[in-house]
């Protein structure tokens, strides 16, 4: 092999290089927006076997309460 081809080879191999190092920041970058649209797009869910309380409260989607319930003597009582 002659300096010339060592030369193009080694132009093409920093070529190739540069271009395999944006692909993997692309990738990452691609993953972490999956990775935060996937934990927002879960909502407020909240499972549970069981939930104890002596007053419970109903809101809508702006936070104001659209019902309240409370327990006296051992009845559900709407308020």
């Amino acid at each position: 092999m002659n300096t010339n081809t060592l030369a193009q080879f080694e132009t093409r191999l920093h070529r190739v290089e540069r271009h395999n190092r944006i692909l993997v920041a692309l990738l990452c970058a691609v993953i972490g927006l999956a990775l935060l649209g996937a934990t927002r797009g879960g909502g407020n869910v909240i499972t549970a076997d069981e939930v104890r309380t002596q007053r419970l409260f109903l809101i809508n989607d702006r936070g104001n309460v659209v019902h309240q319930w409370t327990v006296h003597g051992g009845m559900l009582i709407e308020e």
